[in-house]
């Protein structure tokens, strides 16, 4: 098992970023046996961390580390800041570019990873849940499947309303610069709905998705909304709500079932 922190020059960013991964390059090794390194290309997750969160959540809250190394599965935990792993338009960055494209090209240059869309996964917990669905019907052509757990969605309630939803995390101004005219919302990249119309209009593949939020979390509504619309529009999915609330006893056996889901062929 590796575990390592990465630094690298990013276009997207336009400065250096850092991200953390775990590669389970020598798993197999036991009490006094030489190190086997020739398990191949592996299967990849890219996790993505909550608001306010940063690379190394996942790294300190769950048992990813153990789970790579059960499943035969690298693990790359970027950092996303609070951007919602959207686009800023004033700043001239895009951390969906980063996620989605530059990070798995750098990642698959640096480790031995599949390239198979099938063997490539994207997942995260609330602001990460989001950014997952969001990157991952973006960049449908990369990632096979999806996990969404506890997705912070607000943006399906400040686009139905058309107005910013202020919420005690999020001002209007915050909304608006990470989601862009509360008016014309629905009909961009930036709602799940509009990308998931767009790749059925086109016969695009859909990933595989996953999604599932706490009957007890506050966005479990929003949730309910991108799940009934999945279901109206006959788009294949798996949901799942149960007891549970917006925090690690929720997302843990979530990621873990998910990782198991992930990895079965």
């Amino acid at each position: 098992m590796a575990v390592m922190e990465v630094t690298f020059a990013s276009s997207s960013l336009k400065r250096a970023v850092t991200f953390s991964a775990v590669l389970p390059v020598d798993r197999r090794i036991g009490p006094g046996q030489a190190a086997d390194f020739g398990a191949g290309k592996f299967k990849t997750l890219y996790l993505l961390h909550g608001y306010t969160g940063t690379h190394n959540d996942f790294l300190l809250n769950s048992d990813i580390a153990m789970l790579s190394a059960q499943y035969n599965l690298a693990v790359i935990f970027p950092s996303g800041e609070n951007s919602f792993y959207l686009e800023d338009e004033d700043l001239g960055v895009s951390h969906s570019q980063l996620v989605g494209k530059e990070l798995v090209e750098f990642t698959r240059a640096l480790f031995p990873l599949s390239e198979k869309r099938e063997d490539t996964f994207i997942a995260g917990i609330s602001m990460g849940g989001y950014g997952a669905m969001i990157n991952g019907l973006r960049y449908a052509d990369t990632f096979g499947k999806i996990q969404a757990l506890s997705g912070a969605f607000i943006n399906i309630d400040i686009a139905d309303a058309k107005q910013t939803k202020p919420d005690g995390l999020s001002s209007s101004a915050y909304q608006r610069r990470v989601f862009g005219d509360p008016a014309t919302l629905r009909q961009t990249d930036r709602d799940p709905r509009f990308l998931l119309e767009q790749l059925a209009q086109r016969g695009a593949p859909i990933p595989q998705i996953s999604q599932c939020c706490g009957a007890e979390d506050f966005l479990i509504e929003p949730n309910r909304k991108l799940h009934q619309f999945m279901v109206d529009a006959g788009i294949s999915h798996l949901y799942e709500e149960g007891h549970g609330e917006h925090n690690w006893d929720y997302w843990l056996p979530k990621l873990r079932s998910g990782v198991e889901w992930m990895v079965r062929n």
